[in-house]
């Protein structure tokens, strides 16, 4: 699998960009990228596939906290608590029934992984003979809930979640068990070659059509490009005069 890095660099190459300047922008290289991985990812797994363990990520250690299931402006006690992670989980590709979240569980991967349901089933979990001691995973307002009757998941601290992302990129914001960052551009980006083949066309018809040609400033095809790092990298765009 190739990093972001070797993406951007892909599309330069096929836009022929090796001048100075460009109006191109890796922002928008990454945008293009993400929108169309998505929309190929969601089409290839509503035919119910089992998805490609290389194109999920993963949040790792990701903390818990105690937080009252009564969500009001003026605290409500209840004497009752729910697990809940501290940080918003980043949003996952909608599929037909189903968010791309592929796992939930305690942050050692050797242990057995949570049952993930939809919001409208909690109510009805964990009240049948053979379910008391089972353990759910849960969305709401962004973050991920954990509810169980086992006392045993009382104390527990963290969780480990596998999922297929939108934004591959917003991983970058969250910490791992290393202390490390989730995800950075020069990782692997979560895309199987056989997608980037068909993307790839795609992209740049659509940054042809945007009209990022060179254009003529003081009688040279140069225009301009800025970073996201502010430095500028050259380009001229193929059939541009």
């Amino acid at each position: 699998m190739l990093s972001l890095y070797d993406y951007h660099a892909q599309i330069d190459e096929y836009l022929s960009i090796n001048s100075v300047e460009s109006s191109y922008s890796y922002e928008l290289y990454t945008d293009l990228i993400n929108e169309q991985r998505s929309l190929w990812i969601r089409n290839e797994y509503n035919k119910n596939r089992s998805i490609d363990p290389y194109i999920q990520q993963e949040l790792a250690c990701l903390e818990l906290e105690l937080v009252d299931p009564i969500q009001c402006c003026v605290p409500v006690p209840t004497g009752c608590k729910l697990l809940r992670t501290k940080k918003k989980i980043p949003n996952t590709i909608e599929f037909n029934y189903t968010k791309g979240i592929t796992s939930v569980g305690p942050a050692d991967i050797t242990k057995p992984r949570f049952s993930v349901i939809d919001y409208a089933r909690v109510p009805f979990v964990g009240e049948g003979r053979t379910t008391r001691n089972a353990v759910y995973g849960f969305l709401y307002g962004g973050y991920m809930y954990i509810t169980t009757k086992n006392p045993e998941y009382n104390m527990l601290r963290f969780i480990t979640l596998r999922g297929i992302f939108e934004d591959p990129t917003s991983l970058g914001e969250y910490i791992n068990c290393s202390n490390a960052a989730c995800w950075k551009p020069s990782d692997p980006y979560p895309l199987n070659q056989w997608m980037w083949a068909y993307m790839k066309d795609i992209i740049l018809n659509q940054l042809m059509r945007k009209g990022a040609f060179p254009y003529d400033d003081s009688n040279n095809a140069d225009d301009q490009r800025v970073e996201p790092n502010t430095q500028t990298v050259s380009s001229q765009a193929n059939g541009g005069e």
